[in-house]
């Protein structure tokens, strides 16, 4: 996200990719929306051969290059100055984008942010019009669900869970890890990079101490996701055969599969929405009673 900025005087819009919305448009609390729009981003290469004079472009003639990038907008989401008169502007945004990529779809991305709505920008003149390209890296290892489509229930979910996403990721330092993580993991260009950074946020919320951690975080993380019985024992199981490929991984000598990336996302995935249901990241007091009852 961009640096913080002073508390919000003007309305940003985000423009989203890869999301579908059932109906046209959805309140998400005061001063927050989520609409359909359309607008496409592109960035050709170009290539110019003449040096540019001071504080002017270069001159032509200039010759097309292979590469660059396009994305189509589908839908904008709206953060008005009402949304923000206990926090920027950017942090509910980061906190919305994680929770769409959480809930909804990983393959929303937003590649672009505005100071107007997409379907006014032709009328404003370029003086009084800021867009910014913003998420326009490439995914690695790209996440996708069967069906993402923002519906009333979609909505009302966002709409609910967004003041707790934002309070956990303003407050609590583990979390904010943890929700990074996930939201950005697949943009990683290095599936290693990406295996440990995971497992390095399961460690922030789950670890008591540096030692033992293979079977004290793999126990505490089964301990919070699954009640007692065998489910459990097979969870912290499939959780340490994990661990144990994170710690290849660290070391310069990953062993792990996609399948094991996948598998660690989905980890990652099912603490969090658990933690977002309760309201709290859980203290070790309360993992160790779960743990030992």
């Amino acid at each position: 996200m961009p640096q913080r900025e002073e508390r919000a005087t003007s309305t940003l819009y985000l423009g989203l990719s890869n999301i579908v919305l059932s109906e046209d448009r959805f309140e998400l609390g005061p001063g927050i929306s989520l609409s359909r729009t359309y607008a496409h981003l592109m960035a050709p290469c170009l290539m110019a051969f003449k040096p540019a004079p001071p504080g002017m472009p270069h001159p032509g003639p200039w010759k097309a290059a292979s590469g660059g990038f396009g994305f189509d907008v589908v839908a904008e989401l709206k953060i008005a100055p009402e949304a923000c008169s206990n926090a920027e502007p950017w942090t509910i945004a980061n906190a919305l984008l994680f929770l769409i990529r959480l809930w909804l779809d990983p393959e929303v991305t937003a590649p672009v942010v505005s100071s107007h709505p997409f379907g006014e920008l032709l009328q404003v003149p370029d003086n009084q019009a800021t867009v910014k390209p913003f998420e326009v890296y490439p995914r690695h290892f790209a996440l996708s669900t069967p069906d993402g489509t923002c519906n009333p229930e979609a909505a009302a979910w966002l709409t609910k869970t967004l003041p707790v996403a934002h309070r956990l990721m303003q407050k609590s330092p583990e979390f904010a890890l943890a929700a990074d993580a996930i939201s950005s993991g697949q943009f990683v260009n290095n599936p290693a990079l990406t295996f440990v950074s995971l497992w390095a946020a399961l460690e922030a919320l789950f670890a008591p101490s540096p030692a033992e951690l293979r079977f004290r975080v793999s126990s505490l993380i089964a301990a919070f996701l699954m009640p007692r019985g065998p489910g459990r024992l097979a969870l912290q199981k499939r959780a340490a055969k994990l661990y144990d490929l994170r710690s290849a991984a660290a070391h310069g000598k990953p062993k792990h599969g996609n399948e094991d990336l996948l598998a660690t996302f989905m980890l990652v995935r099912s603490a969090l929405i658990k933690i977002l249901e309760r309201g709290a990241v859980p203290s070790q007091d309360e993992l160790n009673e779960l743990l030992f009852g």
